[in-house]
């Protein structure tokens, strides 16, 4: 039987089924660390300032008996090599840094208002997309239609095969474009409803990072931070650079700041 639509809504939209296909044969994905737990959530992502490698953390027992935990670098060579960082130290830096990315109450309701617009206008851009979807499925539909009367002319069942190949290929992007058309429509959800879990962590992303479960701290790390950051024994934690909301926020204060409307601290 050739692929065709269905009369009932799918678990998972064709689009997503073809992206899932395209992973699979891409091979296979390196497994989540194991060595990650509870006890040192920073262990992967800082990274040593002398060699860019990230740092691994251990418990230390004294000779009294008592254990203590540190972060280290275990790259060889490395000017940093073994040599120990407080877990109190590095992770009360890392405490501030969060703190730092909270917004004002003013910045952050202008950001949201910002937000909404941008959603807004969003929603007013569908109907150009729409017909672009129309335009993009019109041309494949007449390909389609003529190598169809390719094959009904071709002699060769090795070139009919081939036609009846690139037909079934062109099928299965026009069933995506008519999926995208379909779902062009208005949203399924309010931006409320769509962004209060987002915007509850812009607010204060620290109170995420508090909350001492593993699962949510690693996703604040990568919803915050776009890249490692570095940490110097001596110096501390390098400035990190940030993902776009945090970048957007920043740039407000900024601007508010220039303007003597408001002061950062």
């Amino acid at each position: 039987m050739s692929l065709r639509k269905g009369h009932h809504e799918g678990l998972i939209s064709l689009e997503t089924h073809e992206l899932i296909q395209q992973r699979i044969k891409g091979g296979a994905r390196a497994p989540a660390r194991k060595d990650i737990n509870a006890d040192f959530p920073l262990r992967g992502f800082v990274c040593c300032d002398d060699c860019n490698t990230p740092l691994t953390a251990c418990w230390s027992t004294s000779k009294s008996g008592k254990k203590h935990p540190y972060y280290l670098c275990h790259a060889k060579g490395c000017p940093s090599y073994r040599k120990s960082i407080r877990r109190d130290v590095l992770e009360g830096e890392f405490d501030e840094l969060m703190q730092s990315l909270k917004p004002s109450e003013g910045m952050f309701a202008m950001a949201s208002k910002m937000f909404k617009d941008a959603w807004g206008q969003r929603a007013g851009q569908m109907e150009a997309d729409k017909r672009l979807i129309r335009t993009e499925r019109n041309q494949i539909e007449k390909k389609i239609e003529g190598l169809l009367d390719r094959v009904v002319e071709a002699d060769s069942p090795t070139l009919i095969t081939a036609y009846e190949k690139r037909i079934e290929k062109m099928e299965r992007e026009k069933l995506i474009l008519d999926e995208k058309l379909h779902n062009k429509g208005k949203p399924m959800h309010t931006f409320e409803q769509m962004f209060e879990h987002a915007l509850q962590f812009l607010s204060n992303p620290w109170k995420l990072w508090k909350s001492g479960n593993l699962i949510a701290q690693r996703t604040v790390l990568r919803l915050a931070f776009a890249e490692q950051i570095t940490y110097a024994r001596n110096k501390g934690l390098r400035t990190p650079k940030t993902t776009l909301p945090f970048k957007v926020l920043e740039g407000f204060s900024c601007q508010k700041n220039n303007g003597g409307d408001e002061v950062r601290h």
